[in-house]
């Protein structure tokens, strides 16, 4: 596994030239997006996609997102109805290029392998320069879930990518770590509202700006990528923190507190999710957190909760199934 570091022009060109060349082969290439890092492989050849999943592990009843690098291939690989395509229109124009992920009724370009078999195809435009220049010299569509084996929680760097797929894949792009720091919102259109199938980093009240809104509860049937019940989950066993239940009160146990550092004395390990309260440094911080204290000598991990507005609604949503049975 080789691991190319994008700092400069040069460097880039570099590592986009490597990259298309990996996924002529129908090979795979770790890539930062502005979420996180991706796995990408041809979404239109079977074997790469056939490759993402045996590379994470990943049961086929999960569907991919596929990434396009402008909006010539939508045509191709979606047919939304005419009733839908104004607000389409509207969600495209505000927050593409960026982390939303919509849901199309799919054409047969797309296979099965893909959706799930599901007759609904999602796809969304990267905001990340590196996965944009590789987009457009590969010149078609990139499936490309978290760079992560399944279940286990996203990288946000590339040293988190070598940890879970060193020896599975030839090439990781390294641009440092990414913006954002959680998954992209999935959304689909049902007439006029705007249906919320996975919290992301674009928030519920930004897209009720555009239209009503409506999350989904939780379901047993997998209806878009990343909707397993247990997800982004350490090794060790994570615990949403109560300060009034005595089993939070442990020296073998970590904590993931939200503002400045408290309950120093009730653990092992305190780390702050963000001193100053700030949800956007929370969302960049939790995957990595996370991956840090599974690697110390505690048994447990706590998570405090954060405020559930804007992207306090994401972090929890990860924080929750990060929690959940597995």
């Amino acid at each position: 596994m080789k691991t190319v570091v994008v700092n400069t022009r040069a460097d880039m060109r570099k590592a986009v030239a490597a990259a298309v060349e990996i996924l002529k082969a129908k090979d795979l290439v770790a890539l930062p997006t502005e979420t996180v890092y991706g796995l990408a492989g041809d979404a239109l050849e079977l074997e790469a996609v056939a490759k993402i999943f045996e590379a994470k592990e990943r049961p086929t009843f999960d569907p991919l997102i596929i990434h396009l690098a402008g909006k010539e291939w939508l045509a191709r690989l979606a047919r939304p109805s005419d009733d839908t395509k104004p607000l389409l229109e509207k969600l495209m124009a505000r927050f593409w290029p960026g982390p939303l992920t919509i849901l199309f009724p799919k054409t047969d370009m797309v296979s099965d392998l893909v959706t799930a078999g599901l007759d609904n195809v999602a796809i969304r435009m990267p905001n990340h320069p590196v996965a944009v220049e590789v987009l457009q010299a590969f010149g078609r569509p990139l499936a490309a879930p978290s760079a992560n084996r399944f279940g286990r929680v996203s990288p946000t760097r590339s040293e988190h990518v070598f940890e879970e797929l060193s020896g599975r894949i030839p090439l990781i792009l390294d641009a440092g770590p990414t913006a954002v720091g959680l998954e992209s919102t999935v959304v689909r259109i049902d007439a006029n509202r705007i249906v919320i199938l996975r919290q992301g980093a674009v928030s519920e009240e930004s897209l009720a700006e555009i239209a009503p809104t409506q999350e989904l509860p939780p379901s047993q049937k997998i209806l878009a990528p990343g909707q397993t019940a247990s997800h982004y989950a350490p090794d060790k066993l994570v615990y949403l923190f109560d300060p009034e239940d005595l089993i939070s009160q442990s020296k073998n146990a970590a904590l993931i507190c939200w503002g400045p550092v408290h309950h120093a004395t009730r653990f092992s390990v305190v780390r702050s999710l963000s001193e100053t309260r700030d949800l956007r440094i929370a969302a960049q911080r939790l995957f990595g957190l996370l991956r840090e204290l599974d690697q110390l000598n505690v048994e447990r991990i706590f998570v405090e909760p954060v405020p559930e507005i804007g992207l306090g609604k994401a972090i929890m949503n990860r924080v929750r199934r990060a929690a959940a049975s597995r």
